[in-house]
């Protein structure tokens, strides 16, 4: 059984500002006049909160009494289509984590794990082609994504062991077809004379900072991936980094 608790959070019909703004770009901006109505959810799944914690919570933390309605696990909802949108892993849900902080206050010894989505309710006859065009408008895919409708047996997120460092031999010495190549198997947020930046820096860093070992013609190349935005080569001409600047990589 699962131990996620569900709140759904709406604003009230006088309050409900965001839902007739989407309904009315919907219906004039896209042009889908089937659509008759839009109700918009802010969706909360709650873990590891006690019971005394989490009523409290509902009318404090997860909503303003005056200006919401609050449904607990599931919504009633009229003939029609539902869909919830979540951020991506990694993108970090403000709100969602200020929910965590607030309940907090309410009991500081215990550790919420909280999560937030939104749900869209929509009333209306649309062909698939017109709803595909609603999730489009309605998910940033920048950020975002659909999720299910389910709620999940747990919250707590498992991550996979993470790779090895990447170890590129020779890299210094690498023809340009050679380069670009491996530029394009990378899929790295850079353009390409970025990456030939980074193939041409290691040289002259270690002449200019007399590291370069008499004899050892091999400048093979030991870097992390993520490390490649510090040299910050996109709107700077070359010019010589101070050893501290090249902590993110190491010459062989």
């Amino acid at each position: 059984m699962s131990n996620v608790k569900r709140v759904y959070v709406e604003k009230k019909a006088d309050f409900a500002v965001q839902a007739k703004e989407l309904r009315h770009e919907i219906r004039h901006y896209l042009g889908i006049r089937a659509v008759t109505g839009i109700r918009v959810l802010i969706r909360y799944d709650v873990e590891n909160i006690s019971d005394e914690t989490y009523k409290k919570a509902l009318c404090t933390v997860f909503s303003e009494p005056p200006v919401d309605d609050v449904y607990e696990e599931t919504v009633e909802a009229k003939e029609g289509y539902a869909f919830s949108v979540e951020f991506l892993p990694g993108q970090f849900d403000q709100r969602a984590d200020s929910a965590q902080q607030c309940v907090k206050l309410l009991n500081e010894t215990e550790e919420p794990v909280i999560r937030s989505a939104t749900t869209y309710l929509i009333t209306g006859k649309l062909t698939n082609e017109q709803l595909n065009a609603v999730k489009e408008h309605c998910i940033n895919p920048v950020d975002s994504r659909e999720t299910g409708l389910e709620k999940p047996d747990t919250l707590v997120t498992e991550f996979e062991e993470p790779q090895d460092v990447a170890y590129f031999a020779g890299f210094g010495e690498m023809s340009e077809e050679a380069l670009r190549k491996l530029y394009d198997s990378l899929g790295l947020a850079m353009t390409f004379k970025d990456f030939q930046h980074i193939q041409i820096f290691p040289n002259g860093a270690e002449t200019l900072l007399g590291r370069k070992a008499a004899g050892k013609a091999d400048s093979s190349f030991h870097f992390l991936l993520p490390c490649f935005s510090i040299l910050q080569a996109r709107t700077q001409p070359y010019q010589p980094f101070s050893s501290t600047s090249i902590s993110s990589v190491t010459f062989l």
